[in-house]
């Protein structure tokens, strides 16, 4: 493994590691501070408007906030598969027999 991360064409691989992991937490706080400030769009438009939740603000706030919660739950799929993306990227690095063919 040292061997490995020593060779400076796979650092730059695995050298992409942490700009990929910042993005996904920067991805998880943009999205609580979003659904933070929807919900309490939502809070403040239930107290003012005279319908309550049969207002069409309210009911749109209420979709954006469904429609966004997809997004969560996709995270973790998308780091599995930034994840097997670079251990391919690896892999293929270390076995270059593997990639040509002789045909």
């Amino acid at each position: 493994m040292r061997q490995l991360l020593s060779n400076k064409k796979h650092k730059g691989q695995v050298g992409n590691i942490p700009g990929i992991v910042m993005t996904i937490v920067l991805i998880g706080a943009f999205l609580g501070a979003g659904f933070l400030i929807l919900q309490e769009f939502l809070d403040q438009v239930e107290d003012t408007a005279s319908d309550g939740e049969n207002s069409s603000a309210y009911q749109g706030v209420n979709d954006t906030i469904d429609a966004l919660l997809t997004v969560p739950e996709l995270l973790g799929l998308i780091v599995l598969v930034i994840v097997i993306g670079i251990i391919i990227a690896v892999l293929m690095g270390v076995f270059p027999g593997a990639r040509m063919s002789n045909a």
